[in-house]
């Protein structure tokens, strides 16, 4: 059985003396090092909570932007494109316009040139008439230009 008796309140005391005292020395220093720990795990972990917050937020600042721009420079190069077709349509229709004009003045040029020819032309027959009209009746015959040409 169990005697209660003074070593055994000794040993209570001694117990709690012992208690007491590791507390102070072991108990108390540890869960203050825990807490601290805690502390600054608990403080590290917030910081990453708000550097990944703001890691996404820049993230998709930058993909909003990267959008944004791919968007300008398909408007600026449909643009360009646009511009180049419309100079280009106009460049094609001001040659057109250039090259039928030169052909216009062509065929002018050609058409003078064929009065300039008939009239030589006639003026030529009209020479070699008077003088073959002269070298067989032996005199002089004027015919008028318009009646040798309208016979030949």
């Amino acid at each position: 059985m169990l005697q209660f008796n003074a070593t055994f309140l000794v040993a209570m005391f001694s117990f709690i003396v012992f208690i007491l005292i590791m507390d102070r020395i072991l108990y108390k220093p540890i869960s203050k090092i825990v807490n601290e720990r805690e502390d600054f795990i608990n403080k590290n972990y917030k910081e990453a909570q708000e550097n990944t917050c703001e890691s996404e937020r820049i993230h998709k600042d930058r993909e909003e932007k990267l959008l944004k721009s791919k968007a300008d420079s398909r408007k600026i190069i449909s643009d360009k494109v646009e511009a180049a077709r419309s100079e280009a349509k106009q460049r094609t229709e001001a040659a057109v316009i250039k090259s039928r004009e030169e052909i216009n003045k062509a065929k002018e040029n050609l058409n003078a040139e064929e009065v300039k020819t008939q009239e030589e032309l006639q003026s030529s027959v009209s020479n070699l008439a008077e003088a073959i009209t002269e070298k067989l009746l032996g005199e002089k015959f004027s015919i008028d230009n318009a009646e040798i040409v309208n016979k030949v």
